[in-house]
This record gives structure tokens, C-alpha cells and sequence, in this order.
């Protein structure tokens, strides 16, 4: 599933523009945290680095800052 949100985030970055593709980034990691927190610990796959909390913490931080990262671009 996160591959596939990688690669529809390409799409979107070569398609409509930058600041979408941060919103498509942020959007994928928000998944892979939901997708973190609620699958039992063995079907995670390469999601899993550290503990449950630590690793839903940090994919959902990533994708808050991402996410205000793409809100502040300033594109002319």
C-alpha cells in the first residue's frame, strides 16, 4: 500500500504541481500510520522500526509537517 501511495504522489507531483504532491505525501504517511496503529504487529510489514507508539507518533508528526511545509510554498 505504501508503494502505491509513493508512486500516486509521483503522478501527482509530474501531473498538477508541487504543493499538491506535499499534500499527497503528507496523505500517504497519515495512511501508513493509520495503517501502523490499527494492523496486528506481524502484518505491519516494513512499517514496523520501533515500538507501535513511537512509530505512529513520528509517521503522524511527518505528515503534519509536511503538510505545512507544501501550505507555506510560496510558487510564482
Amino acid at each position: 500500500m505504501l508503494p502505491a501511495g509513493l508512486i500516486l504522489s509521483l503522478a501527482v507531483l509530474l501531473v498538477v504541481g508541487l504543493r499538491p504532491f506535499g499534500y499527497a505525501m503528507a496523505a500517504t504517511m497519515a495512511v501508513a500510520a493509520g495503517v501502523r496503529l490499527l494492523s496486528p504487529g506481524d502484518r505491519a510489514g516494513g512499517l514496523i522500526v520501533r515500538s507501535r507508539g513511537w512509530d505512529v507518533a513520528l509517521l503522524v508528526t511527518l505528515a503534519v509537517a509536511t503538510s505545512a511545509l507544501a501550505a507555506s510554498l510560496v510558487i510564482r
